[in-house]
């Protein structure tokens, strides 16, 4: 509680010197293009395990995980709060200097995101395949190769 004094003497609009301007597009841009792909799998994947919920079966169905939900809704979340940033951002940008580049940079950021978004998820998925292949192997007893 204590920490968080000092933020609410914040009035709602900050000058930005015209240089941190231009460079919180393309930052907030990367961060979009970062939370883009999360968000979109969270949905999808709360869809199919809605699907699989109510589909008839021999088994009693698995029912939606909270998990999931709370997923959903956290990265929508931040999805919206960057990208109303990004927008506000750019908007400032164009209001102090007339023809200030905003797309180009803009969708720079954005695929700049979406690689380390790549980056990111090829990492985990080959860690965790790392992991799957060791407790099988434990679990088998032959050596890792």
């Amino acid at each position: 509680m204590l920490l968080a004094l000092p933020l609410l003497a914040i009035p709602g609009d900050i000058t930005m010197p015209i240089e941190e301007l231009r460079q919180a597009v393309p930052g907030l841009a990367g961060i979009v293009g970062l939370l883009l792909f999360p968000t979109v799998g969270s949905w999808l994947r709360l869809l199919l395990e809605f699907l699989e919920w109510t589909r008839p079966g021999l088994t009693r169905p698995k029912p939606v995980s909270g998990y999931s939900i709370v997923r959903a809704i956290a990265t929508s979340i931040a999805l919206t709060f960057f990208v109303a940033t990004w927008f506000r951002a750019a908007g400032q940008l164009r209001d102090i200097q007339a023809e200030a580049p905003v797309v180009g940079p803009s969708i720079q950021g954005l695929l700049v995101g979406i690689v380390f978004w790549a980056i990111y998820a090829v990492a985990i998925s080959a860690l965790r395949r790392d992991v799957v292949r060791s407790r099988n192997a434990r679990r088998v007893g032959t050596p890792l190769r």
